[in-house]
């Protein structure tokens, strides 16, 4: 309880802090939701030309895009800013605050990372999938509980690539450069796997499981053929494991602001 405490007293801090100026964060919350809608846009563009992804309609390509941004929703608030957080600590020399806190440093840079900007992804996502949701047939009880399961997953996959570009950040300090890798890594996701090679499909499914930030929920909430959940579900647990084993190798590697 004092853990969730703890990360409450974050979140109130943080968003104080950006309601010193309300139009600034309005206005930053709105441009971030707009860059992430540049996917469904171009999408819709697609679909009115005529052209369209074999076997997934408009709304159920849509969906795809949808899932991502509410995963997308569910980690960069309130999560995934410990990556920038750890880049401007490491380069501003004050991660060494961090380490001699009573908790242990993943947890803080977590607590002091609260981002109430991306809080619009998260709005954002949820509208586009209610949206695209109710053009498609309702999915039945296990198809729900399939999605809930891929959707906790995808939020894992998320923390897991938070965790990998931490880490790198420690040891090469201002490296922004990683959320570009990490754009690029996940871009596969916001299509169906349908439109790739077989052996690019087991890559996305089963070495970088990227494929369950997206296109796997979406498949198994429409009803579509998909193989390997609970394999694809084992997976993402080992990527987490190893990812949480390279950011502590990483720390260990600190030599602190003096070093």
């Amino acid at each position: 309880m004092s853990s969730i405490r703890l990360y409450m007293q974050g979140m109130k801090t943080s968003i104080a802090g950006r309601m010193t100026d309300r139009t600034d964060f309005l206005i930053s919350m709105l441009i971030m939701l707009l860059f992430d809608m540049i996917v469904p846009f171009v999408t819709v563009i697609i679909y009115s030309t005529g052209a369209s992804f074999p076997g997934w309609g408009l709304y159920e390509a849509l969906l795809i895009q949808a899932i991502f941004l509410l995963a997308k929703g569910l980690s960069f608030p309130f999560f995934f800013g410990m990556v920038w957080n750890t880049i401007e600590r490491v380069r501003g020399g004050t991660l060494d605050i961090l380490l001699v806190k009573p908790r242990h440093p993943l947890f803080m840079l977590i607590v002091t990372a609260f981002d109430a900007e991306d809080l619009g992804k998260l709005l954002g996502g949820a509208t586009l999938f209610v949206i695209a949701i109710s053009q498609v047939e309702m999915p039945g009880v296990l198809e729900w509980l399939m999605f809930t399961f891929l959707l906790m997953m995808a939020v894992i996959m998320f923390f897991a690539f938070a965790l990998l570009m931490s880490a790198v950040t420690i040891i090469w300090i201002g490296t922004f450069r990683v959320y570009e890798l990490f754009d690029a890594t996940t871009y596969f996701t916001l299509y169906p796997t349908s439109i790739f090679t077989k052996s690019f499909r087991t890559i996305i499914t089963m070495v970088i499981p990227v494929a369950a930030m997206g296109s796997m929920p979406a498949a198994v909430l429409l009803g579509k053929p998909v193989d390997g959940v609970a394999v694809v579900g084992a997976v993402v647990l080992i990527f987490l494991v190893l990812s949480y084993r390279f950011w502590l190798s990483m720390m260990k590697n600190y030599k602190s602001a003096g070093g």
